[in-house]
C-alpha cells in the first residue's frame, strides 16, 4: 500500500489541539504545522493556559465555534494565551459564534445556530504574527453564507471580558490594508472587549485598518473603519 493521500483536495479539520468539556488544561512548548485551528476551545472549555507555541499554516487560536446547537449552553471561560508565534495563518486570535436562529444546512454551508452560552475572560497576549490575513477576527455569523438572516436574528451567546494585547508583526495581501474584523451582531452581547498594543503592518505599507461593527470602539486602541 502506498503511503499518504493521492487526493488533490486540501486536508480539512486538521486541528492541532482541541479542548472540549475540559477543565484545568495546560498546552505548551509545541510546534504545529497544519491547515485548521492551531488550538480550538470547543464548548465548555474552562481554565486553560496556552503558552509558547509555534503555529504555522493554521486558522489561528480560536474560541469556538459556539452556539451551533439550540438545546445546548456553550461556555469558554478563563483562558490565557501567551507567547505565540503565528505564521502563514488566516487569523491569529479568533472567536466564532453562530447566529441566533437555526439555519438548515445547504450545499455550501453547515446547519446550525440558535445556541446559548458565553465567552468570558479570554486573553491573547504577546502574539508574534508573520504573514497572516487577520490579527483579530470575531464573528457572530459563523457557518452561514447568507448574512441577512444572521443580522436579523443576532446571536444570543454573549462575548465579554476579552483582551487582545501585544500583537505585532506582518499581514499578507489578501485583505490589504485591512488586518482584522470584529463583528458583533448586537452590541449588548459584546461587552468589555479590549485591544491594546496592536501593531500589524500590511504589505502595501498603508495604514492598517480593522472592521468594527457593534463594538465599543472606546475600548479598542485600533483604527476602526
Amino acid at each position: 500500500m502506498a503511503d499518504g493521500s493521492s487526493s488533490a483536495n486540501a486536508p480539512a479539520n486538521t486541528d492541532g489541539w482541541d479542548n472540549y468539556r475540559s477543565d484545568n488544561i495546560v498546552i505548551q512548548h509545541s510546534k504545529i504545522d497544519n491547515h485548521d485551528e492551531c488550538v480550538s476551545f470547543e464548548p465548555n472549555s474552562i481554565n486553560v493556559l496556552v503558552q509558547s507555541l509555534d503555529c504555522n499554516g493554521s486558522h489561528g487560536i480560536s474560541v469556538g465555534s459556539l452556539g451551533q446547537y439550540p438545546k445546548y449552553f456553550d461556555i469558554v471561560e478563563n483562558v490565557y494565551i501567551f507567547n505565540i508565534t503565528m505564521t502563514n495563518a488566516t487569523s491569529a486570535g479568533r472567536i466564532k459564534v453562530w447566529s441566533g436562529e437555526y439555519a438548515k444546512p445547504t450545499s455550501r454551508a453547515e446547519g446550525g445556530g440558535g445556541g446559548h452560552g458565553r465567552v468570558n475572560n479570554v486573553t491573547w497576549d504577546a502574539i508574534c504574527l508573520k504573514n497572516i490575513d487577520y490579527a483579530i477576527e470575531i464573528t457572530q455569523c459563523y457557518g452561514q453564507n447568507n448574512l441577512t438572516p444572521c443580522s436579523e436574528v443576532p446571536a444570543t451567546l454573549k462575548i465579554q471580558n476579552v483582551l487582545f494585547r501585544g500583537m505585532y508583526g506582518t499581514a499578507r495581501k489578501k485583505y490589504d490594508p485591512k488586518v482584522g474584523s470584529l463583528l458583533c451582531g448586537w452590541s449588548e452581547n459584546c461587552n468589555n472587549i479590549y485591544a491594546r498594543d496592536i501593531n500589524i503592518q500590511p504589505p502595501s505599507a498603508k495604514s492598517p485598518v480593522f472592521t468594527c461593527t457593534n463594538m465599543d470602539e472606546a475600548l479598542l486602541n485600533i483604527p476602526c473603519a
